[in-house]
């Protein structure tokens, strides 16, 4: 069995964990959730996102939390999903940027409000600008499997979209309505290693029908070892009917860590930023009553 001996865990709680909370959490709260996480010993954490108030309300206050965390030893991901946003991303001098792109048309119209082809166009475009200040630049696809909208996606067309996105320092696939199948999962995952070989893949899993685990574990078999985890599963695309939480972090530690492949986290650290994302869910979730 063809495994890593070491995976990284991106951890994504802090932007697409809480982005669909329907109340606003303090900035404060945030800002402890985001530092819980760091004394966990996660090296990368995708803390907020440069995208409009109006469509993404939870994150109008990206900019007071990225000053608060600076001084924080990790490396800082915000996302993107068009020039302004990833213009925004360099001038705050993250230390990644999340671009992200759908590999559906309909998918690209309701997330983007574009098309694939503008959206490669754009996203190379913000490799190029990233690079010249510095920046890494992860390519995120997404709808990598099943669209909500156009159904099951055909894999030659991701394939195609990751030809464009090469100079990219990462490559992401999202299942984002969690409806992939781990035998589907490797076919791709396995096509997409051994056609770019040079290029740092990454997945990104919903937990929609309890399938998230078994996916990075048939992506680890094609050679993957980087994955996105939400401590407490919290989050879901707001763009997308049907897609609940991301697969929690403590469950994927917990397997990786029983199958004794290492991650850098601390088993013991986890349980505070656990505790203050359940919290926060609880404080500003759907279940609050007015």
């Amino acid at each position: 069995m063809n495994l890593p001996k070491k995976v990284q865990i991106v951890e994504v709680s802090p932007r697409d964990g809480l982005q669909m909370l329907p109340r606003f959490a303090p900035t404060k709260e945030k800002v402890r959730l985001i530092e819980a996480l760091s004394e966990a010993g996660f090296k990368r954490i995708e803390v907020i996102s440069f995208v409009s108030p109006k469509h993404v309300p939870q994150m109008a206050d990206s900019d007071e939390v990225l000053n608060a965390i600076k001084p924080l030893k990790f490396e800082k991901m915000a996302l993107a999903l068009n020039e302004k946003g990833y213009k925004k991303a360099i001038e705050a001098k993250v230390d990644w940027i999340c671009y992200v792109l759908a590999a559906t048309e309909q998918m690209s119209k309701r997330n983007a409000n574009t098309t694939i082809a503008d959206s490669v166009q754009v996203a190379k475009q913000c490799i190029k600008e990233a690079h010249e200040a510095g920046i890494k630049v992860r390519a995120s696809i997404a709808v990598c499997w099943v669209c909500p909208y156009e159904g099951k996606v055909p894999k030659e067309r991701v394939l195609e979209i990751t030809e464009n996105l090469l100079e990219a320092d990462e490559i992401a696939y999202n299942d984002t309505v969690g409806c992939a199948v781990p035998n589907d999962v490797y076919e791709l995952c396995s096509t997409a290693k051994k056609s770019f070989p040079n290029v740092t893949f990454a997945g990104h899993f919903h937990d929609t029908n309890f399938t998230a685990l078994a996916n990075i574990y048939a992506a680890m078999t094609a050679g993957w070892d980087v994955f996105d985890s939400s401590i407490g599963g919290l989050g879901g695309c707001p763009f997308s009917p049907g897609a609940s939480g991301n697969i929690a972090t403590e469950k994927v530690f917990w397997m990786l860590d029983k199958m004794g492949i290492q991650t850098g986290i601390n088993n013991e650290k986890l349980k505070e930023p656990i505790t203050l994302a359940k919290k926060i869910e609880q404080n500003y979730g759907e279940n609050l009553k007015e």
